[in-house]
Formats: structure tokens, sequence, C-alpha cells
């Protein structure tokens, strides 16, 4: 946000009604990233209705693409004029790249110091809309839907809630950006360099995104400080380097010539989850934009924050507007008439089975591919060969990284029955110090649940699996970890152990912070437990003997197998899901495939050579 601007935790401080002090947000593009943007003048009231911001001595500013703010006192307004392009907030068309500075909570500092504005992110104000060339739109019917922070129940944030309407405007934006000049006569390497500038913007803004991510999804900072952000710049910097790689091919034949060519499908639909918004909107733009399509973001609705964010930051960098658009609102609105429209050609799908098998029969109405990266109950598998110390490690990561909400995650522990009593205890032993707390705590490594349909289903699942005769070893309360945090969706990392292949526990995808253990006597047993649910998505094998990791790597069916390793290989290798966890593939220059369509051409070199019946 600027020299001497500083952004606090909504709650932290709250204004004393009645001190005459209002707020006034920038409404004009410049300010597409701030918490207040487009929200009305209103003052601060105990119903927190409003945003509270109070700028000290009042300067001349270039808001660039940061936040515009207003000082009030008393209803009396403190000029404050644009530095960059000397109009006022409302008509400023400034759009340099925001650098937010992210400090510790108001509570923790005393007093403002002389200069700074301060500035409550995340109140009702703080609104987002969908994206369609380069603009904010308002939805057709005025409805909003609530954003909440799941560490602490808040809502941070209200989305418009898009209508089919607003699908068909935004599709034929999209469609009419992709046709254009701009984007047509755009060379290959040069889309490649367009990916380049959006890694750097990415790493530039980390920590503005980092805080979405906080208020969308309540993960722990340091997984998103050094995980998502630094892989969703890869990925980026990956596929920058494949957009000018995609290469036909040629067939031998006599008297001329046979090709295979690739082309982009023009507009085509990301829909994406609420596990992991961020790098799910990178990963689909990257790959459709190498590819030379258009792309229409449907973020999920409970984490639109990011994603609208990445949208804008995709001008910044100099992608042509129209050619990344968002559109928010609910599923059942607005991802039916994506699926539907004609303009969008192509849907790739991140997210449940159920919802993926509704987009696949939606889309063959129109014969349309579609591309699913779904559910999984993937295995780690543990022989009494392996280093158990590491293979204890992770364990623990894959089953309860993310809080368990990730659908590659091996959290169902099959272990050789003969060493599985001393790696239940080397498990109890590493949970013991796991962190557990403040997503904003550098310590934390567990967070809270994102959703509270999918808590709701942790925690039903967690009872019905000692129902049905497991054992909790340990974990499993709903109790949150501090009294700020008591709003949140916390569920503790739970141990199942004692669990037979038939519970519900063992076939159903949990999607929450339960490890499930299961023994097995030998290579074979091993074998059938991992194949023996619906899904085929991701796997994992412990062991010492190189004989044994190739025979498990061909026996088991998934897509994806760690040997002595987790959650590596990104972005290079491909992810292609087996069975019920989906079609197609991502990642890799497979993934940038699946965003292209073949196209065959034969060109005849004897012009002596009857084309038909020689009819003369």
């Amino acid at each position: 946000m600027g020299k001497g601007f500083r952004s606090v935790l909504p709650d932290r401080r709250r204004f004393a009604p009645g001190s005459g002090l209002m707020a006034a947000a920038c409404t004009s593009p410049c300010a597409y990233h701030c918490p207040l943007a487009s929200a009305p003048f209103r003052p601060d009231g105990p119903d927190g209705a409003g945003p509270s911001i109070v700028r000290w001595s009042p300067v001349r500013w270039n808001c660039a693409g940061r936040v515009r703010l207003t000082s009030f006192r008393r209803k009396q307004r403190i000029p404050d004029v644009c530095a960059g392009c000397g109009s006022d907030g409302v008509r400023c068309r400034c759009r340099l790249p925001p650098k937010p500075h992210l400090l510790p909570p108001f509570s923790e500092r005393t007093g403002v110091p002389e200069g700074e504005t301060v500035v409550m992110v995340g109140t009702a104000a703080f609104r987002v809309g969908p994206v369609c060339a380069g603009l904010a739109t308002e939805d057709s019917d005025g409805r909003f839907l609530p954003v909440q922070n799941p560490a602490t129940g808040d809502t941070v944030a209200q989305q418009r809630a898009c209508t089919p309407a607003d699908v068909d405007k935004v599709a034929v934006c999209a469609d009419q950006a992709y046709r254009s000049d701009s984007w047509q006569k755009l060379a290959p390497a040069d889309r490649g360099l367009l990916l380049l500038r959006m890694a750097d913007q990415l790493e530039a803004q980390a920590d503005f995104f980092v805080e979405q991510e906080l208020l969308d999804t309540g993960k722990p900072i340091t997984q998103l400080k050094t995980g998502e952000i630094p892989l969703s710049a890869a990925i980026l910097r990956y596929y920058a380097g494949a957009a000018d790689k995609i290469e036909g091919s040629v067939k031998n034949s006599p008297g001329g010539l046979h090709l295979t060519t690739w082309e982009p499908y023009g507009v085509v639909a990301g829909i994406l989850p609420w596990n992991y918004p961020l790098v799910n909107a990178v990963l689909k733009t990257a790959a459709a934009l190498a590819a030379g399509n258009a792309i229409v973001l449907k973020p999920s609705v409970e984490t639109p924050l990011s994603t609208v964010a990445f949208a804008r930051l995709c001008e910044q960098a100099g992608v042509p507007p129209g050619i990344v658009c968002v559109v928010t609102g609910s599923g059942s609105d607005v991802g039916n008439a994506i699926v539907d429209h004609p303009l969008i050609r192509k849907i790739s799908f991140t997210g449940s089975t159920a919802v993926g098998q509704t987009i696949q029969q939606r889309a063959a109405a129109g014969m349309k591919p579609v591309n699913l990266e779904c559910g999984g109950k993937n295995a780690i598998i543990v022989f009494a060969d392996a280093d158990l110390d590491r293979a204890a490690e992770a364990t623990l990561f894959s089953g309860l990284v993310n809080t368990g909400q990730l659908c590659v995650a091996c959290s169902r522990l099959l272990v050789e029955e003969c060493v599985a009593d001393e790696f239940e205890q080397r498990l109890l032993d590493k949970l013991q110090r796991l962190q557990i707390g403040d997503p904003r705590s550098e310590s934390t490594q567990v967070g809270p649940m994102i959703t509270r349909s999918q808590y709701e289903r942790a925690r039903e699942l967690l009872q019905t699996g000692t129902e049905e005769g497991a054992r909790l070893l340990a974990g499993g309360s709903s109790a949150a970890p501090a009294p700020a945090l008591s709003g949140g969706l916390w569920l503790e990392p739970a141990i199942l152990t004692d669990v037979r292949s038939d519970m519900r526990v063992a076939q159903e995808e949990i999607f929450g912070p339960v490890l499930t253990v299961t023994r097995f006597r030998d290579e074979a047993e091993a074998i059938a437990l991992s194949n023996s649910v619906e899904y085929g998505l991701s796997g994992s094998v412990w062991t010492t003997s190189v004989e044994r990791s190739v025979r498990m790597i061909h026996a088991l069916d998934t897509g994806i197998i760690w040997v002595n390793t987790m959650m590596a290989g990104y972005p290079q290798i491909p992810v292609p899901p087996h069975k019920m966890s989906g079609t197609g593939v991502e990642l890799g220059m497979e993934g940038l495939l699946q965003f292209c369509r073949r196209k065959s051409a034969v060109i005849n070199g004897d012009s002596t050579a009857a084309p038909g019946w020689a009819l003369g």
C-alpha cells in the first residue's frame, strides 16, 4: 500500500463510535485490490458495517494502484490529490503494482505515528466481483455473498453473486479478447514473456497474496510463504518456457506432406476448488495462456479473494484485458452457466468427484472436452525395511498438510504389521510436537478447516469410524487452540487405528486432518488394500528394496506414486488421475497439451495425381 501505510486485522482495533471519523475508498480501477474498493461512504459504527480508516496529516501521494483514502474530521473532507495523475481518487487511472506492507496486529502497538494511515482489512466493505476486460462489473441484481475467515469465523468480505447473464457477458468479453489482434498476433515466445512477468509480479506482491489467502483459507502463513507462493511462481515460469515448445509432427508420405499440429481451443474455463485457490488459478491460467487460449476462472464461493487479485495481476503484467476473466458466485448458478455456454470450448475442473460427474454430464450435451481432477483416497505404504523415522515424518505430512484438505494427500496409512506398534508410537511422538494454532504465527503448521460443510463431514466420519470399531489413537477435539479463534473451524489432527478396509473411513474421502491406520501382512495384501478403493490419484511407498519399489509402481492403480518421498516433482511431472479421481492430466507438458486441440493437414505435392475418379 506504499510508504506510510499499515494494514491490520479485523477486530484488532475499532475507532470509537461518535469520534466523527469516516472513510471513503477509491472507486476507480486503480483500487482493484483495495479491500475497501467500491465501499460506500459511511461512518464506522458499533455494528461494524463500515471500514475504519483514518489518515494523519494528509500528504500528496501517488495512489498508483494502491488504496486511495480520504480523511474526514467531523464530516469535513481534507483534500487529497493523486500526485501521479493530478486527479482525485474517483477519476484516478494510475495502474502501478501495489506493494502492501503487512505489520503485526494493531493490538501489539500503541498509538498511530504521525503520517500513517491505518486500514482495517477484512470488513463488510471489502467487496470483490467479477473481472471482465480489466474492470470489476456489478452483477445484475446487486446481491452479495459473504466470505468468511475460517480461522475466526468473521465475515471478511462480500462477493458479488453473478448470474447466468453475467456469465454470458464475461464469455463474450473473453471471446472478443481472444479474437483480437493484440492476442492473435502475439508469438508463443511473447506469451511466455507475459507469464514470466506474472511470476515476477506475484513474487513482488507476495505479502499481499499471502494476506488474501490468510483471509480466504486460514492457511498457516509459513505454508503460504515457503510453499504456495513459490510453487505458483514456479508453475508460471515452467509454462513460460513451454509456450514456444508445443510441437506437431510430419508423417512420411510419398507425393506430399501429412502434418499434425496443436492449436488453442479459444475460450476455456477453469473451475477452481476452495482448498488451493491461488495455486489452481495459476495452474490453469498458466497452461491455458501458454497454449494461446483465453480463460474464464470460477473460484469457489468460499474462497474468491486471491483469484480476483490474480486476474488483476495478469493485467498488470501486460496480458490484454479480457484474456483472463473471473466470475464470482455460487456453483449452481454460475458453474452450470459456464459449462453450458457455447463460447466456452473446454472445461478444466478441480474439486469433488460428485461435482466432476455433474460437469461431465452437462458438458456432454455440447460435446465439450472436460479435464477433471477430483477426489482421492490415497495410501502411504510403509514396509518393515523402510527408514521408519523418515516414513513417520512423511506420513504425518502427507495426511495432515493443509489440514488434510488435499486431493493427493496420503491419509490412509498401510503399515506392515511386524513394525506397526513401533510405527504408531513414532507417529504419536511426532504428532505431539506438531504446532496447531493461529495461522499468522510463523510456528503454526496446522490451521483450521476451510469450509463448514467439510468440517461437519470430517467430524461425522471421525465419529462413524469409532462407532464401526476403529480406535482413536490421538486427537479429534473440536476445541479452538485459542479463545480469539473460537469462531473458527478447528479440528485437532486425529489418528484412527485398527481400521478395516470395509469401514467408511477406509473407503470415503474424509478431506480433513484424520489419518487412518490399517495393518498388512505381506506385499500382496498391501497392493490389494491400496487398490480396494474407487479412487486412483496418488500413492506413496516406503521401502529400501529397489525390486519391491518397482513391483509396487507397476501394481498400484494410481496416477502418481512417490517412492521414499512425498509431494515432490511439481510442476514438471504430470498427475494423471485414475478411476473415479478424474480424467485428463494436470502439470507437466502433458498438462499444457490438455489446453490444445489437435489438427491434421494433408498437402499434395504431385499435381499429376488424380484427385478422384479421373473423370476428365
